[in-house]
């Protein structure tokens, strides 16, 4: 988090779009639609109780999708320029993995989910006089696993990743806006294994995503 609080203070200020009068600082909070398309590779490692390697499976490429909502809150410079964060208060959740009869015995099923839990995005809004808008985010996100007859995996923590969105903003009467976007946002790899002597290890990387947005904003 420290990482993206210093990255967002440099490009607040080292564009010119902070130059401005304080008077002209307003607020926005807003609730948003999030639906999305996301993938990964993932990489599990066998080994057995003298820690050889025994075996190593791969799946690239895998997918899934999820919608939730989040709410955000936004500091405005001016019209064009506005600082803001963004709180997905729900979890997004993949589905179950299972790997059949791979639990020692060569009949009990291995069941291993995962659910992205406080995902948090600070972002900085540069948005035209025509609507036009794109976005720049920094993200932070816990990941907790949940697994069936594999021992207990050790969540990863958290980790950190970037988001490029651009969208189109519709006002309203009475200060009140309608935001539609795309968004695209990747994370940094993680790793968990399920604390056993004879370990599996898993290892994601390439954690990325395609979010289609719809938010309804209000201005203070």
């Amino acid at each position: 988090m420290k990482k993206i609080f210093a990255t967002l203070a440099a490009i607040v200020f080292s564009t010119s779009a902070f130059a401005v009068d304080l008077s002209s600082l307003s607020g926005s909070l807003g609730v948003t639609g999030n639906y999305g398309l996301y993938g990964a590779d993932g990489k599990e490692e066998n080994t057995n109780v003298s820690g050889t390697l025994e075996r190593t499976t791969k799946k690239d490429g895998a997918a899934f999708v999820d919608g939730y909502a989040s709410i955000f809150a936004e500091l405005n410079f001016n019209d064009n320029f506005a600082v803001g964060v963004d709180y997905v208060f729900g979890d997004v959740d993949t589905p179950k993995n299972i790997n059949s009869g791979e639990g020692g015995d060569g009949t009990t099923d291995i069941e291993v989910e995962a659910a992205f839990e406080e995902l948090t995005t600070i972002y900085a809004l540069l948005k035209t006089d025509i609507g036009v808008y794109a976005k720049l985010g920094f993200s932070t996100m816990d990941i907790n696993i949940t697994s069936k007859n594999a021992g207990t995996y050790k969540d990863p923590g958290n980790t950190d990743g970037e988001q490029y969105a651009i969208g189109y903003e519709h006002e309203a009467d009475n200060g009140v806006a309608v935001r539609a976007e795309l968004a695209y946002h990747e994370f940094d790899s993680v790793s968990a294994n399920n604390g056993q002597t004879d370990k599996n290890t898993i290892t994601v990387t390439n954690m990325r995503g395609a979010t289609a947005r719809l938010s309804l904003v209000k201005s203070f």
